[in-house]
């Protein structure tokens, strides 16, 4: 998948001004929309936990979707690119960081969990 940045910083998303959003275009030349929750180091790796989200014609945020773990690249440029977690063992590594995260940082639980989900 290929990553641009798509308006960077400044998008409000439920209060918070200071979210990234990106552009990824999948292998059929779809472009999907998404922010940047969280970042994760794991050893050697970084990883951005990425929601999903529909935008309308002018730009403005429709509706939110699904959360993806990405792994975060650099490219020999500099820039950086985003690929899929490769392996299910990554992935639960992955999750059960975020997880965690969820668990000791309440705002970001609030920006992405309904408040009828919300722990106590």
């Amino acid at each position: 998948m290929i990553y641009s940045p798509f308006g960077s910083k400044g998008v409000g998303i439920m209060g918070q001004e200071d979210l990234d959003v990106f552009v990824l275009t999948d292998e059929e030349g779809h472009e999907h929309h998404f922010v940047i929750l969280a970042e994760i180091e794991d050893g050697m790796k970084k990883y951005w936990i990425c929601q999903e989200i529909m935008m309308n014609e002018e730009g403005q945020i429709q509706q939110f979707g699904d959360i993806y773990p990405f792994e975060v690249k650099e490219a020999e440029d500099g820039g950086l690119y985003i690929d899929s977690v490769q392996s299910e063992e990554e992935f639960e590594r992955v999750s059960k960081a975020w997880e965690e995260l969820l668990e000791k940082d309440e705002e970001l639980r609030k920006l992405v969990e309904p408040e009828d989900q919300q722990h106590e």
